[in-house]
């Protein structure tokens, strides 16, 4: 009967890690639409940002950490959201030897358990790609195999997203780790001809080669960069993000429990 019940917890998702095809191509925005998209379902969400770089003194409240824990509504300490936060926008093994700093893949992991006590449901944004260094000897797809999470992917819509997406599939697929979804986001404004022909091509492909559900595209929102609170209310709502949301929810089997 113990062994019974063991056997359902492990079942039981803890959170959701979300990585992206390379740097630059919506991974905040996604990671944040979809936590404001889950709320407002009732869904008490907690965020994490295990490690950022590039985030001045001045400019902490835009960093994405804060983005997220406004995004969720989240009071939990910043050491539990962000336990690494580096001032040099480079890779996160680069930006740590630059401030004469080790990271320890342990207190991510604690940090995320601490969450995890307060929340049935943990989003994580990663940092860069799949094989960006965090250690020596450790990459980011280490790091969601060791948090046992399930990934969603964020890749862009338009030319070279078809084998920037496929290849990072394939390396989750190689460490055995669970897709949820590829969320195709626009980039830049589609304007041109040959612009739309491109991102129709990336999507028609990608939706039947990636072999997971295939979400977007996103549609560019130059909103988000004048007014992030405004632009990110309405992604949120949106149709892409409202489909992640319920395969996300899907995924969890219906086992996150909501406030109130």
């Amino acid at each position: 009967m113990q062994r019974a019940k063991q056997i359902a917890s492990d079942f039981i998702p803890r959170g959701i890690f979300i990585t992206a095809t390379d740097t630059g191509v919506g991974k905040t925005i996604v990671t944040s639409a979809l936590v404001v998209c889950l709320t407002q379902r009732g869904i008490d969400v907690g965020v994490m940002k295990p490690i950022e770089t590039g985030v001045s003194r001045s400019a902490k409240a835009q960093s994405d950490g804060e983005r997220l824990r406004r995004a969720a509504g989240s009071h939990d300490p910043m050491a539990e959201v962000c336990p690494y936060v580096f001032r040099l926008s480079v890779a996160p093994l680069s930006a740590a030897w630059a401030e004469r700093k080790s990271i320890s893949v342990a207190t991510i992991i604690r940090a995320f358990h601490a969450l995890r006590q307060k929340h049935p449901l943990v989003v994580v944004e990663g940092v860069g790609g799949l094989h960006v260094p965090i250690t020596s000897s450790l990459h980011v797809s280490d790091l969601i195999y060791r948090m046992k999470l399930s990934a969603i992917v964020v890749g862009q819509s338009g030319l070279g997203g078809i084998n920037h997406a496929l290849l990072t599939l394939h390396a989750l697929r190689q460490r055995k780790i669970p897709i949820v979804a590829l969320v195709l986001n626009q980039r830049r404004p589609v304007l041109t001809k040959t612009a739309r022909v491109q991102e129709e091509s990336t999507v028609t492909l990608l939706r039947r080669l990636a072999k997971v559900p295939v979400v977007g595209p996103l549609a560019y929102s130059p909103s988000v960069n004048t007014n992030w609170n405004d632009g990110l209310a309405r992604i949120a709502g949106t149709a892409p993000i409202t489909k992640l949301a319920r395969l996300v929810l899907a995924a969890g089997r219906g086992t996150f429990s909501r406030r109130g």
